[in-house]
């Protein structure tokens, strides 16, 4: 990152000289990043090998008007979107010297290349299209820089990677019945979750976590029932509940669930019952839960009422005493099918009160072979002894899991250890080895069986060699500002990110670098060699060797 402004307020200065105050403190940060495109980088000067490493840059102060245009860098340079998802591009321009030119010097135009990868906006927002697949140097941006009178422009490409939209089983959203409630003090519900996907089908295998966001409002257990606390209130942001699938932790969501607390004095008798849901679509053979709420004039919950479930249409499939439903094998639309009935204990009490719900049954979900295997992560970076699990998933070719698929791990045994669960286990052997996981899977049966596989590269690390800064040679303005990086290797010429990194400027006179790099020129003009230095040390003093 470099700061486009080369005159910087008062107050950014002096943050930057605390920073570094902190920094001559022993505040330690490690900040890796890529060497920016088109940057020269030339290997530092012979360090100490092991687990300490050395480099430098060198700085010119020099009072220089604003340079002609010359490199133009696009962040992200190869984005992974998701079918429909947004993305944002940026620019960063360069002059000769490799200051950043100021935004509000140049024109910038965007365009997609490729009609197939999507649309962008003037503004670099990126929607991307339906079509899945790597679309090479299909996002073009066109920057214009008009000095003395001259215009000089410049483009440059990125390349997107499209991959699959949310599929029909991935969750969308969490619903909670109720979704809110005004209870007395010291009183009890028990909240359901139900996670569904994009069509509001319901999505199997799904684990939920409850937390009480505010404290004040009460207590909640792991299944959902909540306790309210002692005191009146109106919490609007009191239970959190996230869903998170078993067989895909990646896949998450979440709801708020408000909470409004009210002494109301004496119980008066219940007016009505909420059914939930009150309409719902599901495939044959899926399970759900109706949960009945019976609530006073006010609005609060009653307890302690018989219930009674009856299913109209017994097509729709079948209904327990409990309120589960289970999907029949004929699809269809089947209005007002589910029916609550509740009523007092006791002799003489209220009148029934009933509810109903409709229920969408629709078709089976035709069976799907394996189409596609993905094992992530397909690079691996281990230090000798270090283990890791890899996960293999097997897509149909809606991009649906197929969880009956049998893995069959095996790997080059000179290099690393595999169980039969995908943990991965370094040897000492460093080095990168393309291809030195493989996972085999095969689903169906007969005719219809279906293998798939896919290789993942292991690169085992070794000690830490050298390192250099990026910009090696830097020219600057007084007080410009400027982001020192480094690229740590190992014997190998393997990169390093598990380090810390300690910034220094030797000489008082060329500025203040704080310890993220950034730095901050002088008044002074001059030449400064090797004046900026950053010390590399491996994260964990255990690795690496020396």
């Amino acid at each position: 990152m470099i700061f486009r402004n080369p005159s910087l307020p008062l107050s950014l200065l002096a943050s930057l000289f605390l920073i570094l105050a902190a920094v001559s403190c022993g505040l330690r940060g490690a900040q890796p990043t890529p060497s920016p495109s088109g940057t020269g980088v030339v290997p530092s000067s012979p360090t100490p090998k092991g687990r300490v490493a050395l480099g430098f840059a060198s700085v010119s102060i020099e009072e220089k008007a604003q340079g002609r245009l010359t490199r133009l860098d696009i962040v992200p340079r190869h984005p992974i979107v998701a079918s429909g998802d947004v993305t944002v591009f940026s620019v960063l321009a360069y002059d000769e010297a490799g200051r950043p030119v100021p935004s509000n010097e140049l024109g910038v135009r965007w365009r997609a290349t490729d009609p197939q990868v999507g649309s962008i906006t003037s503004a670099g927002i990126f929607r991307a299209g339906a079509q899945r697949g790597v679309f090479d140097k299909s996002i073009q941006v066109t920057v214009t820089q008009t000095l003395n009178g001259r215009a000089v422009t410049l483009e440059e490409l990125a390349t997107v990677s499209v991959i699959r939209p949310l599929s029909e089983n991935d969750i969308s959203r969490v619903v909670v019945l109720p979704g809110g409630v005004q209870m007395e003090p010291n009183s009890q519900m028990l909240f359901t979750p139900l996670a569904v996907d994009r069509s509001g089908v319901p999505t199997p295998g799904v684990d939920y976590t409850w937390e009480m966001l505010e404290p004040a409002a009460g207590t909640i257990t792991p299944d959902g029932r909540f306790t309210s606390g002692r005191g009146d209130g109106d919490f609007p942001t009191a239970i959190r509940v996230v869903a998170q699938k078993r067989i895909d932790p990646s896949q998450t969501a979440s709801a708020i669930i408000p909470v409004s607390i009210r002494t109301i004095g004496d119980a008066l008798p219940p007016s009505k019952v909420n059914l939930y849901p009150q309409g719902i679509s599901v495939r044959v053979g899926d399970v759900i839960d109706f949960r009945a709420i019976t609530l006073d004039p006010r609005g609060n919950l009653v307890e302690g009422l018989r219930t009674e479930w009856q299913l109209r249409d017994l097509l729709a499939g079948e209904l327990d005493s409990s309120g589960r439903f289970t999907a029949g094998s004929t699809p269809g639309t089947y209005p007002s099918v589910v029916e609550v009935t509740v009523t007092s204990q006791g002799p003489g009490g209220i009148a029934p009160l009933r509810a109903v719900a409709t229920i969408t049954v629709l078709p089976p979900r035709a069976q799907q072979l394996l189409q596609s295997l993905i094992l992530s992560p397909q690079v691996v970076r281990l230090r000798p002894g270090e283990s890791r699990r890899l996960a293999a998933t097997a897509l149909t070719d809606l991009g649906q899991v197929v969880t009956s698929a049998q893995a069959v791990w095996s790997a080059d045994p000179r290099v690393v250890q595999v169980t039969q669960e995908g943990l991965v286990t370094a040897l000492d052997a460093p080095g990168s080895y393309a291809d030195a996981v493989t996972v085999q899977v095969t689903s169906g049966e007969g005719a219809q069986q279906v293998t798939e596989s896919a290789t993942a590269t292991v690169i085992i690390l070794g000690p830490l060699d050298r390192v250099v800064v990026v910009p090696q040679e830097v020219t600057v303005n007084p007080k410009q500002v400027v982001q020192f990086t480094f690229i740590a290797y190992d014997t190998n010429g393997l990169r390093l990110f598990d380090v810390l990194a300690t910034w220094e400027a030797l000489d008082p006179q060329v500025g203040v670098i704080d310890n993220l790099g950034f730095f901050v020129a002088g008044a002074k003009p001059g030449q400064y060699k090797d004046v900026i230095r950053v010390t590399i040390r491996l994260l964990r003093s255990d690795q690496g060797g020396g």
